[in-house]
């Protein structure tokens, strides 16, 4: 039988379990959070080798959860999903706010392909909407 490692405590598998529940439509972070639950049942080795990862990588975000930096297993900025609009453009739609603030997502999607000429879904300009941060 394989050693325990000392880095996975009850601490350490709360914060996870935890933070599991915060993040759990976040599939890039939920996938570490559940291997490293799965370490404390099995050793790191086996588990890393079921989900085809390094044992460092495991190892790695053990430490980033032991050591309060669990904003590291999040996907750095520049590595996430970029915008299709641009700076100017989400200015354009939040003046198109200010001007009818009951303008709905459908007339944004609408207003968004007629004048930009991007094919935006309702629930992308819905999410853009809601970072502009409006007062409500």
């Amino acid at each position: 039988m394989a050693l325990r490692s000392k880095l996975l405590d009850k601490k350490v598998i709360g914060s996870a379990k935890e933070m599991l529940k915060k993040v759990r439509n976040n599939a890039y972070v939920s996938r570490k959070l559940r291997a490293v639950i799965a370490a404390k049942e099995s050793s790191i080795t086996a588990v890393a080798r079921v989900c085809k990862i390094s044992r460092t990588a495991l190892t790695e975000w053990i430490k980033h959860l032991k050591f309060g930096r669990a904003e590291k297993l999040f996907a750095p900025p520049e590595r996430r999903r970029k915008s299709i609009l641009n700076s100017s453009q989400r200015g354009q739609i939040e003046r198109w706010i200010e001007e009818n603030p009951n303008i709905t997502i459908k007339e944004a999607k609408i207003r968004i392909l007629e004048e930009f000429g991007l094919n935006m879904g309702k629930s992308t300009v819905h999410r853009e909407m809601q970072k502009m941060k409006f007062p409500t």
